[in-house]
């Protein structure tokens, strides 16, 4: 599966009420999701159908990819059976993979030292700390060795100590296979940013357009291009007055948000005065790099 694309996408709308279409290849080792893949996700575990044209995770359907076994998949917030501990939920899920009781056991032994997550194979789910359940569901998601695992949001609400360390149990993930992790949301310093840096491609969608993509390095670098996103009562006008200043806009979609190209010699100060004469307020300030 070398050659394989990890994720393909032809024609695909990830909203039902989307009247555009996603079209993209990526054959990064590992992947890295910024923005709204939620419906991806969902379509992945078949709570969800994505709206027209295919998709595909290493060659696989999306709809086939769970239950042939070529992806593993840990939800960010799932439904845990709480009367279970760790041992018995690793069990569990590896013997709905397969039927062998005793492989199965020998798969969460075997999951539980690979993380060092030893110390949880005797306790309940509902005592695991949200860590600790984000620890879990990357133990759950690579106990059969798929060749593709893929992470939804395991950092969200975490503090920064424990997003360290969930971030270093995805990089043993992607040690042993390939990866796709997602984020909701841009950060270019903390552990998003150490998690982001870990992968060989990152796709940065906001609503249904993928408005950049490209390596850690070229995305995250400041420079001339950045989101925005401003609240108030004079859009319009400020759309006018970036444009007279020389930017070049591109808007996403939601009202308020801009992808903005700043005119040669320009810093955010730009945006950062335009926004207060228009009597505005900034939201987001992030930059945003690579190729469209």
């Amino acid at each position: 599966m070398s050659e394989t694309p990890t994720l393909e996408l032809e024609g695909v709308s990830l909203h039902a009420a989307s009247t555009g279409a996603l079209r993209l290849r990526s054959d990064a080792r590992a992947l890295g999701l910024i923005g709204d893949w939620g419906p991806l996700f969902q379509a992945l575990v078949g709570q969800a159908k994505l709206g027209g044209g295919s998709a595909r995770l290493l060659g696989c359907e999306l709809e086939l990819a769970l239950a042939s076994g070529v992806v593993g998949f840990a939800a960010c917030d799932p439904a845990l059976p709480t009367r279970f501990n760790a041992t018995q939920y690793l069990e569990h899920a590896a013997r709905l993979s397969h039927g062998a009781a005793t492989r199965a056991a020998r798969e969460a032994q075997a999951a539980l030292a690979r993380y060092g997550l030893g110390e949880l194979a005797r306790r309940r789910l509902s005592e695991l700390l949200p860590h600790q359940v984000r620890a879990l569901g990357i133990a759950q998601a690579t106990l059969t060795l798929p060749p593709l695992v893929c992470l939804e949001e395991p950092l969200r609400g975490l503090d920064a100590p424990s997003a360290d360390y969930v971030a270093r149990l995805c990089a043993e993930a992607g040690s042993q296979a390939r990866l796709i992790v997602s984020v909701a949301k841009l950060e270019t310093s903390g552990p998003v940013r150490a998690l982001l840096d870990q992968c060989d491609e990152l796709l940065w969608l906001e609503g249904e357009t993928l408005v950049a993509r490209g390596t850690p390095s070229e995305l995250l670098a400041p420079g001339e291009r950045y989101l925005l996103t401003v609240t108030g009562p004079s859009l319009a006008e400020f759309s006018l007055a970036l444009q007279h200043a020389g930017c070049r806009l591109r808007e996403p979609g939601e009202a308020g948000k801009y992808v903005v190209t700043l005119p040669p010699g320009e810093s955010t100060d730009l945006l950062l005065d335009s926004a207060l004469a228009q009597g505005l307020v900034v939201l987001e300030l992030e930059p945003l790099l690579g190729a469209h």
